[in-house]
């Protein structure tokens, strides 16, 4: 086999009868979240998006709105490498969980709220130039207030003191921590009357989990989650429903006292129980005494219970 018959069997060629480029491959480590720990970094985050919300809303006196994506765990090199450039980002340490994590919000967004900051429309811009020290300042400050909202929303697993560094654009100046060091990232879409974008959080994988596997009982030594003696100081919103029906909105309107909506719902099936948005527990509704009650049966989902 001659040289060139050997890179055709190699490297595959385009139309052109040129070797097409060469992509590379990285695989990501496996993901080592039980579905446990996702329900509860769900509920976790669900409770950081109200809070960073109203905190961001006071600040650039906007409406804010905010919504999270799914959980996702990356190494700390993928993740870098996955940003958008240029970024806004600093490090973040938040003793006692060991390691370094990362916040890191979208650059067009961050110039948008320091449009606002300063007075202006709050319109989405890449920058010309590099970053000046009052946006800088300005955007610390907005950093600030999110971890110190993250920290809340996590007080149910861990009392923490996250503390944020200086903000960066440079990949050379954030890489501070072994490239393949686990990460568990929070991803959260904001959106304001003129620009959207994310704002990602990186937590060090190995402290938090261990956190995870107390509070959701799931660790070789299972831990009570009334154990914790955290759950008595949060406030969660709760509701029991039934299956979601489709309805043409012609019937809606159509609507009338007296008229009977049959729902896709089996009368042999649980009702599910959540907490925000989040299906947690599936429950049989029913009443004790005077009270309306339920009797929970088992996990999201679970089938086949009589009523």
């Amino acid at each position: 086999m001659n040289p060139e018959e050997a890179q055709r069997a190699v490297v595959p060629l385009g139309r052109d009868g040129r070797p097409k480029p060469l992509r590379r491959l990285r695989v990501r480590p496996a993901s080592t979240l039980k579905e446990e720990h996702e329900q509860v970094l769900a509920l976790l985050s669900q409770n950081f998006c109200r809070l960073f919300a109203a905190d961001l809303s006071s600040l650039v006196g906007s409406e804010v709105e905010m919504t999270l994506a799914p959980v996702q765990q990356w190494s700390w090199d993928d993740l870098l490498n996955a940003l958008p450039e240029p970024y806004c980002a600093a490090r973040l340490s938040m003793p006692p969980i060991a390691g370094t994590g990362l916040i890191v919000l979208e650059v067009p967004m961050a110039m948008a709220i320091v449009e606002k900051l300063l007075g202006g429309a709050g319109v989405a811009q890449e920058p010309a130039e590099p970053l000046t020290e009052v946006e800088l300042a300005l955007l610390g400050e907005v950093h600030q207030h999110a971890v110190g909202d993250l920290a809340e929303a996590l007080s149910l697993l861990v009392e923490t003191q996250p503390v944020v560094a200086r903000q960066e654009g440079r990949l050379q100046l954030i890489r501070a921590s072994a490239a393949r060091s686990l990460l568990i990232a929070l991803e959260f879409e904001i959106s304001m009357k003129e620009a959207a974008g994310h704002l990602r959080i990186a937590i060090p994988a190995p402290g938090l989990l261990s956190k995870l596997e107390a509070f959701s009982g799931t660790s070789a030594a299972p831990t009570s989650l009334a154990d914790t003696g955290r759950l008595g100081n949060c406030t969660l919103e709760t509701s029991v429903r039934f299956n979601k029906t489709a309805l043409a909105s012609r019937r809606l309107v159509e609507l009338a006292p007296g008229d009977v909506v049959v729902l896709d719902h089996r009368t042999n099936e649980p009702l599910t129980l959540f907490v925000g948005t989040v299906p947690y527990l599936s429950v049989l509704a029913g009443r004790r005494g005077a009270q309306k009650a339920f009797a929970v049966v088992g996990p999201p989902g679970k089938k086949g219970a009589g009523l």
